[in-house]
């Protein structure tokens, strides 16, 4: 009953200790309108409207303080223009593709008879009896299931060389041997010719170890190159990826290409031409679906705009999901030795057609070391997986395939013109004496060239930081309550510190209090002793 009492008496000093606190408290702080509250002259229904008062702005406070926790959580990064500007000197020109529309030579393919292994593989080629591929029972069908040729090994065979292809190149003013600058490359689009790319032992994990000469015939030696980190700090004296040394069509690059109209055997189109696509030199080239079309008998002009985008290392910190965006070493891929969002969903598709018909075609990455390249009797299940509507497992895997946070991308604009159909002198003396009736059938001129000697960049940066979030949230409070860290430190000491404080203060006065009043009563109760001398001062006589 004692102890009942004495906890009760405890809850009561603390009471009132934090009733006093409050009204100071009320009195002394900074906050809006509550210093009316705490005033004892005013009225209480004045008391009361400034509490109301009060009551309503810290309402409308957590409102806006919510609005800007939804802002800063769904939208953590901002797309801005980068604020210096970047010399084309410093990134590579772009690398180029061409392929001749035509797939085959006539001359190559004249031989093999329409029912042979070789004649089916033609008419995949040219998209001929492409609605049997939709019947597994079609005779077509039926011969492809024992046809053991391989695509990419009969485009190689039968399709137009770069030597045929490409008569005149010319690169930031200088004149080269097309062969010192172009290599072959088999794409979606067949044999292809492929200027400032990197090497496969660069970009490809399956090729690391390969220990061959990568130096071209004229010196010029592959470098380490990619978008985020840019060019190694020491460069050889003749490197590739190579830089434009200026903008414009004189410092550019030029190619004159032969389409050798006489040996087109079935165009990927409905006419005849060049396909020509401009991607960074770590991106495997996509011309069948991305490709621009350069008509022969005329010379294009292609003014090349730079898209880069970039991003400040403090968004590393915020979660990929949300930022929407990886940096080069989040994501490690099976085959392609650097990130790009291209390159992940080409490994996506790879897996899916690799999980439906148990082999890679010839233009998907070997995402597997023991992947056999799908054959012609492949080809059923492979056009049957590529045109499937439900691709579940491919969908979500591309989820994962987000932009990389620093990209290079290249626009085009083309402005073609016919070439000469009269004799006159021209600029370049290959094309001016060629017969004009070669011209028009068979000869197309491309230069490609910067329109300018810097560009912009988009640069990726945190939208609302920590800073800016404490700034917004400390200007709403502020403006509507009043509030600064200042309060926070008011609320802790008038309303938790001192209570406590004094609590304490009060529980050891009392134990001191009880102890000496212990102390007094056993003095009085204890019984009095007397010594012997005191009794006896004399001494005791016997």
């Amino acid at each position: 009953m004692a102890e009942s009492k004495k906890q009760l008496s405890t809850h009561q000093f603390l009471y009132r200790s934090f009733k006093k606190s409050l009204v100071i408290f009320l009195k002394e702080t900074g906050l809006h309108g509550l210093k009316f509250v705490g005033d004892a002259k005013l009225s209480n229904w004045e008391r009361l409207f400034f509490l109301c008062s009060f009551v309503a702005a810290f309402v409308m406070t957590c409102q806006l303080i919510t609005n800007i926790y939804i802002k800063w959580e769904s939208t953590p990064v901002i797309i801005g223009i980068s604020p210096h500007a970047t010399s084309i000197l410093k990134v590579p020109f772009p690398a180029i593709t061409i392929c001749n529309m035509n797939q085959v030579l006539r001359s190559k393919v004249d031989i093999y008879q329409q029912d042979s292994k070789e004649g089916a593989l033609l008419k995949l080629l040219c998209n001929e009896e492409s609605d049997e591929f939709e019947d597994d029972s079609s005779p077509f069908a039926s011969n492809l299931r024992n046809n053991t040729l391989q695509i990419s090994e009969f485009v190689a065979a039968n399709s137009q060389p770069c030597e045929q292809m490409l008569l005149y190149c010319r690169f930031s003013s200088i004149q080269y041997d097309c062969m010192d600058l172009f290599r072959s490359i088999i794409t979606d689009e067949g044999l292809c010719c492929v200027f400032n790319f990197l090497p496969p032992e660069f970009l490809y994990k399956t090729h690391l170890k390969s220990t061959r000469n990568l130096t071209n015939r004229i010196g010029f030696v592959p470098v380490q190159w990619n978008p985020e980190t840019g060019y190694p700090n020491v460069l050889p004296e003749k490197y590739y990826p190579r830089a434009a040394i200026g903008p414009g069509i004189s410092l550019g690059f030029t190619v004159v290409m032969d389409a050798q109209l006489n040996e087109y055997y079935c165009s990927s189109t409905n006419g005849p031409g060049f396909k020509v696509f401009f991607h960074n030199p770590i991106e495997v080239p996509s011309v069948k679906e991305a490709g621009l079309i350069t008509a022969i008998g005329h010379e294009t002009n292609y003014r090349i705009e730079v898209s880069r985008g970039e991003a400040v290392s403090a968004i590393r910190s915020i979660s990929r999901d949300r930022r929407q965006c990886v940096f080069r070493n989040e994501q490690i891929l099976l085959f392609y030795e650097i990130y790009t969002r291209r390159n992940c969903e080409n490994e996506c598709l790879a897996m899916y057609l690799f999980e439906s018909c148990s082999c890679l075609p010839f233009d998907y990455p070997k995402i597997y070391e023991n992947a056999s390249i799908c054959l012609m009797r492949d080809t059923f299940c492979v056009k049957q997986a590529q045109r499937s509507a439900m691709r579940p497992n491919w969908a979500k895997c591309r989820k994962l395939c987000l932009p990389s946070c620093f990209d290079l991308t290249y626009m085009a604009s083309s402005f073609p013109f016919p070439l000469a159909s009269r004799n006159f002198k021209m600029a370049n003396p290959l094309v001016g004496n060629m017969s004009k009736v070669y011209l028009r059938d068979n000869i197309a001129v491309m230069n490609v060239y910067y329109r300018e000697s810097v560009y912009y960049g988009n640069m990726k940066n945190v939208y609302i930081g920590l800073t800016e979030f404490l700034s917004n949230i400390g200007g709403v409070m502020g403006l509507f309550m009043g509030f600064s860290v200042i309060s926070l430190a008011e609320i802790f000491y008038f309303l938790i510190l001192k209570p406590l404080t004094e609590l304490l203060s009060w529980k050891r006065s009392s134990t001191q209090i009880a102890e000496i009043k212990h102390r007094a009563f056993e003095l009085e109760n204890k019984p009095k002793l007397w010594h012997t001398r005191e009794l006896y001062p004399k001494g005791l006589k016997m």
